[in-house]
């Protein structure tokens, strides 16, 4: 159990120090990439940049979820049935209050 809690801790600020590095990059590119003279160059920085940060944060994101599961073991249990509709269109024999 305690090897849970402190890979659990680990996990979270692992997450965070790599979510808040990508953020510290991802604004001194942007500083940089408004930065240029030239407006196509500043244009092609900048879309550059908004690529590479939603490709980045996407990734941490998917870390900290890949993680968080792999810790907490749910990843190959399975899932629970779904709910019985009450109201469905479907019309049962001997089911008048649905008619």
């Amino acid at each position: 159990m305690a090897v849970k809690i402190l890979a659990s801790v680990t996990a979270v600020l692992g997450a965070a120090g790599l979510t808040l590095a990508c953020m510290i990059g991802l604004v001194r590119g942007t500083i940089w990439a408004v930065s240029i003279d030239a407006i196509a160059l500043r244009a092609l920085a900048v879309a550059g940049d908004f690529v590479l940060g939603t490709i980045l944060l996407l990734a941490c994101i998917y870390l900290a979820t890949h993680l968080a599961v792999r810790i907490v073991g749910v990843g190959h249990s399975e899932f629970p049935p779904l709910p019985v509709d009450e109201y469905s269109s479907e019309v049962r024999s001997g089911d008048s209050a649905k008619i």
